[in-house]
């Protein structure tokens, strides 16, 4: 399965994607930094980022590709593919990696892509199209909340997940909001502090707050993919 997470603005989508994938059932998720402004775990957690996304992408257009080349084993317990920090090194390997076809990773892995912000002429937007799921990821707050009402969302697929306590009544957002709101995630500064690097990871991090949030959506997303084993993504 192939989940894409992005944000209409810092909305904290690289730290929920990686929380997503450390708790992802069955067969851990494979991470992949495709944020066209530049990826962050790399510097979070002092690691170089090549092998990464980079090197992914030019095996892709040239030979069949061992993602096991490309992978780093981050502390919290995820393999991620780590992208470039700059944004030009960044946005050149995401165009050439949307010219081939990373969804078929994910029929061997689960495969969790952090694509960054919304923007219209984001390299990422292709993925976008790829993906099983496209979770959008915002504040409960009413500012980022009215952010999502007021953006253009690529795909019919996109399901809101929100952060922190929401600023409507659950029941009012769907005539607020266009996307329909999938999952509620608590505020975690902890989880956030361990996926960014500045707190150890403990034997049991992904059994309280957000991780534990995100296991029952990685759940349901897994059982609404296997619902569509036939699909030929």
């Amino acid at each position: 399965m192939l989940v894409a997470v992005t944000s209409v603005k810092s909305g904290g989508a690289t730290t929920f994607a990686a929380a997503l994938a450390a708790v992802w059932p069955g067969e851990p998720a494979l991470l992949i930094e495709a944020d066209p402004a530049g990826g962050d775990l790399g510097g979070w957690h002092r690691v170089p980022d090549n092998p990464g996304l980079a090197s992914l992408a030019n095996a892709c257009r040239s030979r069949h590709v061992d993602l096991a080349e490309h992978l780093t084993a981050l502390p919290f317990g995820v393999d991620a593919v780590l992208a470039a920090a700059g944004r030009p090194q960044a946005s050149a390997a995401i165009g050439l990696l949307a010219d081939t076809d990373p969804a078929r990773w994910a029929k061997e892995r689960p495969t969790v892509l952090d694509v960054g912000r919304l923007e219209p002429a984001s390299p990422a937007l292709p993925l976008l199209e790829l993906a099983d799921a496209v979770l959008v990821v915002a504040g409960g707050d009413v500012l980022s909340l009215l952010r999502v009402s007021l953006a253009e969302m690529p795909v019919d697929r996109a399901r809101l997940v929100t952060v922190g306590r929401l600023g409507h009544p659950r029941e009012e957002l769907a005539a607020l909001i266009p996307v329909p709101l999938i999952a509620g995630m608590p505020w975690d500064r902890h989880s956030a502090e361990i996926i960014a690097g500045s707190r150890r990871a403990g034997k049991a991090w992904t059994w309280v707050g957000l991780p534990a949030t995100a296991r029952g959506l990685a759940a349901s997303l897994t059982r609404q993919g296997n619902s569509v084993g036939g699909d030929d993504r």
